[in-house]
């Protein structure tokens, strides 16, 4: 029964798109031309084993951004790199700790690495140590904006701090997420003076297991490389940077009178007092380095207009995944179907799209397709640090594993509460029939998890789309709980492959939700801007 409903109601969206389509203008019109079997087909190539999961650096990622390139030539793309080509070259350093000379020791007790640690390399150079005190800050957050401190008080020059990898729940979603990240957190650290940072998840952290965590780390740390050829955010006064197994992590505190848990509770309810823990440790880094020819493909769409064609909005997607890496249930490659074969499928529908309109939209249209998301949003940041195009980027709209599992009733558009392009949102879903709703799952910090936020830190309003959870009175499934169950079990493991039970009709409707909004800021006569007052607007836009 489930199934004839869902075949009947993607037949209804069919039928009102196309009354729609009646009423509309050429924009809604061509929703009609947007091939489901397309998103299939390119999809099932970037995540077939042939291409090796896509890791940046390997023969397999070369030919999927060659097979991506040649797409981008069929749809009529104008190659948008100085040399008349689609490919920008993002110089790479990767990095692999180690493990049998990287060290840890804690007071007088030496740990194995893997079971109650890991560390992160040391891009700097091939070996660093630190031996320092331990001392607990909450979660590393200092925020006078959110009239939060967990460094007031507290001296760390020269210590190691430790802290929960998370941020203040009482923090709105996106501003909780950006005090998440690890370059805010370290470089706070750095301006303390501490020398090195230890991090624990909370127990039970529904974002990733210890176990996936370790995986994630044999896959090692890339850096894009600047013009002097050092590594971009490498952070080299932090001698150490470590993970702590959160199920160990009771010897972190074992000299400091209190206790892991309690220092879980009252993180978790904003009433950590920054303490040292009475204990020293000697980290010890071992980094094997490799250089990596890494790229990005940029095509355009020159806009129509005279005037406004200078100004860009740029769509983007990540081709990249993690490779072949450690088995899980017996296989190891890590196709990335969904993440992100997905995202470049829906891509390139939203660019074949507008090549389909009668005339272009007033505004030019790029589309990029990026390299090292899955290791820090890499291409994406050099892309917006290296920009080739000739003009001004007013908005991105970034496309990552949107999530079509099922129909989409209703969208969570990341970032359109910061700017004006919640207006270009507003208008989408009512002419889509729709709805919005806000973020479902803020402890994830989906909102900097994407290539979206490497433009946001330059400035340039950006939006991020998933689908929603809305259901139908025959549904049996609880959407929100299968995707978090999808992201305990299947996400970033090699299971995210094309056996999955994707709805490509449900895929269509993220081809049209973003080239609806991208068509509708291209014809704008104003460009984006950030509301009056907005935090990242304070934070990155112009003053």
């Amino acid at each position: 029964m489930k199934l004839s409903f869902l075949s009947a109601s993607a037949m209804a969206c069919l039928l009102g798109f196309s009354a729609i389509g009646q009423k509309g203008g050429p924009e809604v019109k061509n929703l009609k031309n947007i091939n489901p079997n397309a998103i299939k087909a390119t999809m099932t190539f970037l995540a077939d084993d042939l291409v090796e999961g896509r890791q940046p650096g390997t023969r397999g990622f070369s030919v999927a951004s060659k097979f991506v390139e040649t797409q981008m030539m069929r749809i009529g793309l104008k190659p948008a790199m100085p040399d008349g080509g689609y490919l920008q070259p993002v110089p790479l350093k990767k990095g692999i700790v180690s493990e049998k000379l990287t060290t840890m020791t804690l007071g007088e007790e030496t740990l194995t690495y893997g079971q109650e640690f890991i560390a992160s390399p040391y891009m700097p150079q091939s070996e660093s140590s630190v031996s320092a005190p331990l001392v607990f800050v909450g979660y590393g957050i200092s925020a006078p904006e959110m009239q939060y401190d967990d460094y007031k008080g507290i001296d760390v020059k020269g210590k190691i701090v430790v802290f929960f990898n998370a941020a203040p729940e009482s923090f709105p979603s996106n501003q909780r997420a950006y005090f998440t990240t690890n370059p805010v957190k370290y470089n706070e650290a750095i301006k303390r003076g501490a020398v090195g940072v230890i991090a624990v998840n909370f127990p039970n952290d529904k974002r990733s297991t210890w176990e996936a965590t370790v995986r994630r780390t044999k896959q090692g740390t890339f850096k894009w490389l600047n013009k002097e050829g050092q590594p971009n955010d490498a952070f080299p006064a932090l001698k150490a940077v470590a993970t702590f197994n959160p199920d160990k992590a009771e010897k972190l505190f074992a000299k400091s009178g209190k206790t892991f848990a309690s220092a879980v509770e009252s993180t978790k309810a904003s009433k950590a007092e920054s303490f040292d823990l009475n204990i020293q440790a000697t980290i010890k880094v071992n980094t094997q380095f490799t250089s990596v020819a890494g790229s990005n493909l940029v095509g355009i769409i020159e806009g129509s207009d005279p005037k406004l064609k200078d100004e860009y909005i740029v769509y983007t997607a990540h081709l990249d995944h993690f490779g072949i890496g450690a088995p899980v249930k017996g296989d190891s490659i890590y196709n990335g179907a969904h993440d992100n074969a997905s995202g470049v499928a829906i891509l390139l529908e939203i660019a074949q799209t507008f090549k389909n309109l009668p005339e272009a939209p007033k505004r030019s249209i790029v589309f990029t397709i990026v390299t090292g998301e899955e290791f820090g949003l890499l291409g994406s940041d050099y892309f917006a640090s290296n920009s080739p195009l000739n003009g001004k980027i007013v908005a991105d709209l970034a496309i990552d594993m949107p999530f079509f599992f099922h129909p989409v009733l209703d969208i969570v558009p990341y970032g359109a509460q910061h700017s004006s392009l919640n207006q270009q949102v507003e208008k989408t879903a009512k002419i889509l029939g729709l709805g919005i709703s806000s973020d479902p799952f803020p402890e994830q910090v989906v909102f900097i998890r994407s290539d979206h936020f490497s433009f946001i830190k330059k400035g340039i309003p950006a939006l991020f789309i998933k689908s929603g959870f809305k259901t139908v009175p025959s549904d049996t499934i609880d959407r929100s709980k299968s995707d978090v169950g999808w992201r305990s079990t299947i996400y970033h493991t090699p299971q995210d492959d094309m056996s999955q039970p994707f709805d490509f009709d449900a895929a269509a409707t993220h081809v049209k939700v973003n080239y609806l909004i991208g068509y509708y800021v291209a014809q704008d006569s104003k460009s984006p801007d950030w509301n009056v007052g907005d935090f990242f607007g304070g934070k990155f836009g112009k003053k």
